[in-house]
């Protein structure tokens, strides 16, 4: 199957193993959720595909391609990132910015085609109208929404966001993963989002990878790899789920709730 497969990934600083052979294969054009507490591994493994960190062993390939032995250049034509905050230079403009995500596949100048990519994602990010404007005179999410339309800008093969709606309201939480969900489809890009709200994995995202500890512990789609009781255990919190064909929904067992004592599904 084409896309991406990454194989006994292995990486920990010290005495502390951060991921302990961790092994997923995701689909062109799917849309993966990375699910677990803090500290489970979502963000590291992120970062192991961007090669921000470099694993201690294992393999990370898209299309049989290893993406860990790529010269760099040639990486960026494949793969974006999109950081879990703001880490883009502040005295460019949006423009500036977004054009940004074109220099891996950029000569001396912008071509049009450069141009139209970077206008594309502007305005599919609903930035438009602040295209002059400096990051720094624009809002955290505003920023982060920024960073978003430069990874898109880059036309990658392979798109990772590491918690990009933490600092965006309910709004742009939604449309920008109703925008990711479209890309993956359309332009058939494997797209990886580490993200903490089982609800939004399981409403937009074609496949749910729980870690726990630095390893897999559920992976499918949604419907299939939330399961009550796993899920309890990983979070410490028991939870109900709930199952409507092929919609899934988690809720937490609040105390008083009487429907709790007999939760729907996974095994709860």
């Amino acid at each position: 199957m084409s896309g991406l497969e990454v194989s006994a990934v292995e990486f920990g600083y010290r005495r502390h193993r951060v991921l302990d052979g961790v092994g997923l294969t995701v689909a062109e054009g799917t849309f993966c959720a990375l699910l677990g507490p803090n500290g489970s591994g979502k963000s590291t493994l992120t970062k192991i595909i961007a090669r921000i960190l470099a694993p201690q062993a294992g393999k990370v390939s898209f299309d049989g391609r290893d993406l860990l032995r790529t010269p760099r250049r040639e990486h960026a034509k494949v793969v974006s990132y999109v950081p879990q905050s703001s880490e883009a230079p502040f005295e460019l403009t949006v423009q500036e910015a977004v054009m940004l995500g074109r220099t891996p596949h950029m000569g001396l100048r912008p071509t049009a085609h450069d141009q139209a990519a970077v206008d594309g994602a502007i305005g599919r990010l609903g930035l438009a109208e602040l295209g002059e404007r400096r990051l720094s005179e624009l809002s955290g999410g505003q920023a982060q929404r920024v960073l978003i339309a430069r990874a898109l800008a880059q036309e990658p093969r392979v798109l990772l966001l590491d918690e990009p709606t933490s600092a965006l309201d309910l709004r742009y939480q939604i449309e920008t993963l109703q925008i990711v969900r479209s890309v993956t489809r359309e332009q058939g890009v494997t797209a990886l989002i580490a993200i903490h709200d089982l609800n939004h994995a399981a409403h937009f995202c074609d496949q749910a990878v729980l870690l726990s500890g630095g390893r897999i512990v559920a992976d499918g789609p949604p419907a299939e790899a939330f399961d009550a009781d796993v899920l309890g255990e990983v979070y410490g919190l028991e939870v109900r789920v709930e199952r409507r064909g092929a919609d899934v929904e988690v809720r937490p067992a609040v105390l008083g709730d009487t429907a709790a004592v007999a939760p729907q599904g996974g095994g709860a």
